[in-house]
């Protein structure tokens, strides 16, 4: 780029929740020496940059101060490498997880980490450093990266290993951007022998039987999580665990995976949409979760085959989803509490949902491990999701809802997640990784200085200004 911010057009920008929103210069560098120019101008300028991938974040993550510049990855978006052997990927950041899954999955491999949507870049996994419904087990996205190339805030590239470079990559992995921009990344894949995975539901009675049965079950399956009826007093809900199965009939081909085109094998999935307005209202949407609930009681646990995408990509069943929250969007609020906890915290906030006529539309739980990267939100316990909508008669009462939340779940030692929250305050969002931070710091600090030069040392004053606030 002759004029690296030159090629920039304005657009208008949401989180994938659809209720913030931001208006930003976009650049869209076509491969990682225009990202290095883009960040090279901008620093030499004092331009605010924002990575921004797909934008799947479901609040802020992804939006920059208004009339700032984004910077759009998504043209990075190439598979140099594939080890079919090894089970090894180098992917650009522009990737997104239905791209890779789809490459290699002929090759008798899977992602070892996915959300619940197939849509995020890979880039974006790293900064926010996603989980799936295995975290319990094989830990969150970025361990299952062996080395990525980060280029600094000042357009200085630097490949990052995994070993090598211990301290800087576990500050990139779920930095949210903080160090620079991850441009590609190596990672390790899982093998797979069947097209389908082995599930099993099963009717859980209270919030506390579900954090026990998560407990129960994490030692011997490879995948759980949990639905809650956040209506229901009793908060009762389904349990759906998974393990993977030995060959069997059926080509492991992409085509396999695709999601049916018809849901419950009667409704189309274009049209699920268009359906579910009419009960996009309170009254519509506490039928809806009363019948999935009722309907788990009658069929009791019960076990089924089902594919690996349909498993995982529940939130890509219904095309246009997010339009059932129209026209005020959704909020989603997400809690991580430690496990001696969990059943307490979890319980009080949907008691404060219904104490405060705001209820979750959606309420999905999963079980946790700790690990050690810097700004980590993960924890040996469990984490509670719970999708609001957004409407102008709310009064600020959602907000306070959820900062009240927020003050239960630190209280009792839990943690926040940067890619879901939109709502918590800067003191909450230090608290969530202070002491980490405060035990870390100085040694991030240094390896940071030492093994990244000028964008290392600008990345590190910004965590110092978070933990000033």
């Amino acid at each position: 780029m002759a004029d690296a911010l030159a090629s920039t057009e304005w657009h208008a920008l949401s989180g994938w929740g659809g209720s913030v929103h931001a208006v930003a210069r976009v650049v869209r560098p076509r491969d990682a020496d225009e990202v290095a120019a883009v960040l090279a101008a901008a620093s030499e300028r004092g331009v605010t940059l924002t990575p921004r991938g797909a934008g799947r974040s479901y609040g802020d993550a992804a939006l920059p101060p208004e009339a700032h510049h984004v910077l759009d990855l998504r043209r990075l978006d190439r598979i140099p490498d594939l080890d079919a052997r090894a089970g090894r990927v180098t992917v650009e950041a522009g990737v997104t997880v239905e791209r890779l899954w789809r490459h290699v999955i002929g090759h008798g491999w899977w992602p070892a980490v996915v959300p619940g949507t197939m849509r995020p870049t890979l880039g974006g996994c790293a900064a926010m450093n996603v989980h799936g419904k295995n975290q319990y087990r094989v830990g969150a996205f970025g361990e299952h990266v062996e080395r990525l190339t980060l280029v600094s805030p000042t357009g200085t590239r630097r490949d990052v290993d995994a070993t090598r470079d211990g301290d800087l990559f576990r500050a990139v992995i779920g930095g949210a951007g903080l160090l620079g921009v991850v441009t590609d990344l190596t990672l390790r894949l899982h093998r797979v022998d069947a097209p389908e995975l082995a599930v099993t539901a099963q009717p859980v009675e209270s919030v506390e039987r579900m954090v026990a049965l998560l407990d129960e079950r994490r030692h011997d399956d490879d995948y759980l999580v949990g639905w809650l009826d956040a209506f229901d007093r009793r908060a009762r809900g389904v349990v759906h665990s998974a393990r993977y199965v030995p060959a069997g009939d059926g080509g492991l081909d992409a085509v396999r995976q695709d999601l049916p085109e018809r849901i419950l094998g009667v409704v189309p999935r274009d049209r699920a949409a268009l359906l579910l307005r009419p009960l996009a209202r309170p009254a519509g949407i506490r039928a809806l979760n009363a019948a999935k609930r009722v309907l788990a009681g009658v069929r009791g646990p019960h076990a089924f085959r089902q594919a690996h995408a349909a498993f995982h990509f529940l939130l890509d069943y219904v095309p246009r989803w997010r339009s059932v929250y129209a026209p005020g969007g959704l909020l989603q609020h997400q809690s991580f509490v430690p496990a001696p906890h969990a059943a307490a915290v979890l319980s009080a906030h949907l008691d404060r949902c219904r104490a405060s006529g705001i209820v979750p539309w959606l309420a999905v739980v999963k079980r946790h491990r700790a690990d050690d990267f810097l700004l980590t939100h993960n924890l040996d316990g469990v984490s509670l999701a719970l999708d609001f909508p957004v409407t102008a008669a709310d009064g600020g009462a959602l907000l306070a809802l959820c900062r009240a939340m927020d003050e239960d779940t630190l209280a009792a030692g839990g943690r926040l997640y940067m890619a879901k929250d939109q709502t918590a305050l800067p003191a909450s969002l230090a608290a969530r990784g202070q002491q980490t931070l405060r035990d870390h710091r100085r040694r991030w600090r240094d390896a940071v200085l030492q093994r990244h030069a000028a964008g290392g040392g600008v990345a590190a004053l910004q965590v110092d200004d978070v933990l000033q606030r």
